[in-house]
């Protein structure tokens, strides 16, 4: 891939000896079946998930939930070692949007690592696999309305992960949604991905 970035680069100098300025080039190459890899931002962004059962509207940065979504999700005990974790009151459509993930955002490796309270670190997500982050522990610990930052991990495989997460072309944001119709009582999951177990594949539950 490092060919194709140099190649697109280059055709974007004055001459040969004009040097490359990976943070001003752009390019977003389509795949078959929804797929693509785009650079942009000096970061190349690799999405070889097939987008035919994703949501085909997704919603603006800051768009809230529908009051109906956000009534019929409740967050609460599971009763495991999972601690508490989101239920639905009421079914759920398929591909109801859930809201954006919650956060401040962390820029670099570095400064994730300067947080050292692994609780809080269990509601961190990355948005390019390792450069930008959202903290979400802040607003985990309001359960009184939910929020993505409450769901759980299950595994992609299991009938138990029900919802997905797309991450916007801006790389700032990641709406969630259900994966599939949702039943009241049903808890709503979705994979964390291997890069959020790397290292700790003891504890993942």
């Amino acid at each position: 891939f490092l060919v194709i970035v140099n190649s697109f680069c280059n055709s974007k100098t004055v001459s040969s000896a004009t040097p490359i300025s990976y943070h001003n080039c752009c390019f977003q190459v389509p795949l078959p079946g929804g797929r693509q890899i785009s650079f942009k931002d000096g970061l190349l962004r690799i999405q070889l998930d097939s987008q035919a059962n994703k949501p085909t509207v997704i919603p603006q940065p800051g768009t809230a939930p529908s009051q109906q979504a956000l009534t019929s999700i409740i967050v609460k005990d599971t009763g495991t070692i999972k601690g508490y974790g989101a239920f639905a009151t009421a079914p759920l459509d398929k591909h109801t949007f859930l809201g954006f993930y919650e956060g401040k955002t962390i820029d670099g490796r570095d400064n994730l690592e300067r947080i050292s309270n692994d609780t809080r670190r269990e509601y961190i997500i990355s948005l390019d696999g390792g450069v930008t982050f959202i903290d979400g522990y802040k607003r985990a610990m309001d359960r009184s309305f939910f929020s993505p930052c409450h769901l759980n991990h299950e595994d992609k495989e299991k009938a138990e992960c029900n919802c997905m997460r797309i991450l916007l072309d801006d790389g700032c944001n990641v709406a969630f949604f259900t994966s599939r119709n949702i039943q009241t009582s049903e808890e709503l999951c979705f994979n964390y991905g291997k890069n959020y177990w790397s290292g700790r594949e003891k504890d993942k539950i």
